[in-house]
């Protein structure tokens, strides 16, 4: 029989180092410069914990990154918005969310590929595992999220938008 144990706390710390070193490296660099630049990564440190908690998988399988696509508007100006991305510790899989700003803090929005035009666009909401769940569903029923249907997340011409969706 085989014996597995579970890495310790400096092993993992350093692992978590690591993968955020390799997913953003400026913004790990930089963490400490600057007040704003701590504040940022303490919120995004916050909302790991919120949506691996919700999601049921380990804080360190979540990496929140800046969102090459979107932006927060704040009171000195626009910052990167957060891209969040979990990594099943089981098949490897990567799931990426965006912030859901109708519930702040509480939600998600997955993002998935447009079956017309393959943009990737926020598809459903997501505050719990039953809700990523749903959507999995081959029963699936609910309707998307109306930022699926949104044409300024889609390619021009998709049809996507303009099907029986809504």
């Amino acid at each position: 029989m085989v014996s597995v144990t579970t890495p310790g706390l400096a092993e993992r710390a350093v692992s978590a180092a690591r993968a955020h070193l390799a997913a953003d490296p400026d913004g790990f660099r930089r963490r400490h410069e600057t007040p704003d630049q701590w504040s940022r990564w303490a919120r995004r440190a916050r909302v790991a914990r919120t949506l691996a908690s919700a999601l049921d998988v380990p804080v360190d399988a979540v990496l929140v990154t800046d969102d090459p696509h979107r932006d927060y508007s704040t009171r000195t100006g626009p910052v990167p918005g957060d891209l969040i991305t979990v990594t099943d510790p089981v098949t490897g899989r990567e799931w990426r969310f965006v912030p859901d700003h109708d519930t702040p803090g509480a939600a998600w929005l997955l993002l998935d590929r447009c079956p017309d035009c393959a943009t990737e666009m926020p598809t459903t909401r997501v505050a719990t595992l039953a809700d990523l769940g749903d959507h999995l569903d081959p029963d699936y029923d609910t309707r998307p999220a109306a930022e699926a249907l949104d044409e300024a997340n889609h390619q021009p011409g998709c049809v996507y938008t303009k099907s029986d969706n809504r």
